[in-house]
């Protein structure tokens, strides 16, 4: 018996070690990807006019541990180049154009407020009706209330999903401009687009990553846990773009 409990404490010491081992790996590759970020920013640094613009894709930028302030990225143009491919079927001008105005015009929201709206009512559908949107909806709402505290009020602010679109938008149109399939001008034309559609339709960042993250949820069918730590840094530390710019914009 005092065997068993001493293989069963160092077995326990051990799973300690590995996951505080995994956390302090996690914080230094966090501090590093912060610092790289930053030297990025000081290197291609952008009026605050443009960088208000790019806070609205910020939620897929930090997804992807790049800067939401400037244009350039760390990632490779090939791989820009793979990823438009298969996520997004772009390989060319044309398809480039052709997703971003589906993007600002229509986009998932054109098919899934409706059951964003039915959802937020309480409504129950089968897998067979709405595949795993329903489980993936229920899921984001308990993590986003577990993690940052929101509450059931702020979900029903949100009546759309539009913000998972527009800021996908401004990412498509920055890497699509990085890769030479649109202008400079053509890219910060669309992220202009798609700013000043969100600051008509939404009153806070809160707003705006719930629209996010439930749109995540029900139109691509993903976990949100992900993405629940760009949220933190978006909505709770005093440096991060949302801090500094206000969602609504200057008409």
């Amino acid at each position: 018996m005092k065997i068993l409990l001493v293989v069963v404490g160092v077995i326990v010491a051990i799973v300690v070690l590995v996951i505080v081992g995994l956390l302090v790996s996690s914080k230094r590759l966090d501090k590093q990807n912060k610092k790289l970020r930053l030297e990025m920013e000081q290197s291609h640094r952008l009026p605050n006019e443009k960088q208000h613009l790019l806070a609205y894709g910020a939620n897929l930028a930090l997804y992807r541990s790049e800067s939401p302030r400037i244009l350039p990225v760390k990632t490779g143009l090939d791989t820009l180049r793979q990823g438009l491919a298969s996520a997004w079927d772009i390989s060319n001008s044309e398809e480039a154009v052709e997703t971003l105005e589906w993007l600002l015009t229509e986009g998932h929201r054109a098919d899934y407020n409706e059951l964003l709206a039915a959802l937020h009512a309480g409504q129950s559908f089968t897998a067979e009706e709405v595949g795993k949107s329903q489980d993936c909806y229920e899921s984001a709402k308990r993590e986003l209330i577990k993690k940052l505290s929101f509450t059931e009020s702020d979900f029903a602010r949100v009546e759309t999903i539009a913000a998972w679109d527009y800021d996908r938008a401004v990412n498509i149109a920055r890497w699509s401009f990085i890769v030479g399939y649109i202008t400079e001008e053509q890219a910060w034309g669309y992220i202009g687009r798609a700013a000043d559609a969100a600051s008509l339709i939404f009153d806070s960042w809160k707003d705006y990553f719930i629209s996010f993250a439930l749109g995540r949820a029900i139109a691509y069918e993903g976990d949100i846990y992900d993405i629940l730590w760009n949220g933190k840094e978006l909505l709770g530390e005093k440096d991060s773009i949302w801090h500094e710019f206000s969602i609504k914009r200057a008409s």
